[in-house]
């Protein structure tokens, strides 16, 4: 069944309980449907996949995982771009900024990356970031002053459908794609946790879409 969920007005995502043995979760594409989703632009489902993309006027969409998650956290699934102008972003440990696992953005928000980067605790992976003319990195915000690692290549087109792996786990970070790891960073200054959430954002005015199946989420 098909779903569309433009943006709406406030969102408070309240921090779940934190888990305390390592588990898989897989999420559906129709449970990913029902995530919370920001900006200008619409999600759905097609059979096993899950679809997300922009309007004309969007500043970037994104979903947020209504539970919070402490402690290591992996992500697992499969993307794939539908415009080359997508870049593709996976955030851990979202959350206000302190000891919280609770997330709130005001009745305005617009999908813009500003909150993200300037007001906001989470680890961000840009993974497909060509459009960018920048590397795959991650970086540790708020006001990161520069990122804590930065991937060598670009490895992503759009078309294809690509395993991506982004995760935090005894004092690392990481991301991989295809199996093949573009780069690991120490993790010196751990955020306590917080939500996940997925992130697109178009280039020069050309809007992002993508693909999404097989997600999971492990933690420990």
């Amino acid at each position: 069944m098909t779903r569309f969920y433009i943006v709406l007005a406030i969102a408070l995502l309240a921090g779940s309980p934190p888990t305390s043995a390592e588990s898989t979760h897989g999420i559906a594409a129709t449970e990913l449907a029902k995530w919370p989703f920001w900006g200008v632009g619409a999600v759905s489902t097609w059979g096993p996949q899950f679809a997300m993309r922009e309007a004309d006027n969007s500043k970037g969409v994104m979903i947020i995982s209504p539970n919070s998650y402490r402690g290591d956290v992996v992500l697992r699934y499969r993307f794939m771009a539908l415009t080359p102008a997508t870049v593709g972003v996976a955030m851990l440990a979202v959350s206000d900024p302190g000891e919280t696992d609770r997330l709130t953005l005001p009745d305005d928000y617009d999908g813009a990356l500003g909150p993200w980067f300037n007001d906001k605790t989470n680890y961000f992976f840009a993974y497909k970031n060509a459009p960018h003319s920048v590397t795959p990195f991650v970086r540790q915000n708020p006001d990161a002053a520069e990122p804590l690692a930065v991937a060598e290549e670009n490895v992503m087109i759009a078309g294809v459908y690509y395993d991506i792996e982004v995760g935090r786990r005894d004092g690392k970070l990481w991301l991989s794609v295809d199996g093949e790891t573009l780069f690991e960073a120490d993790d010196d200054a751990p955020l306590p946790g917080g939500h996940v959430a997925l992130r697109l954002r178009g280039t020069a005015g050309f809007p992002a879409g993508c693909l999404i199946k097989d997600f999971s989420i492990t933690t420990d």
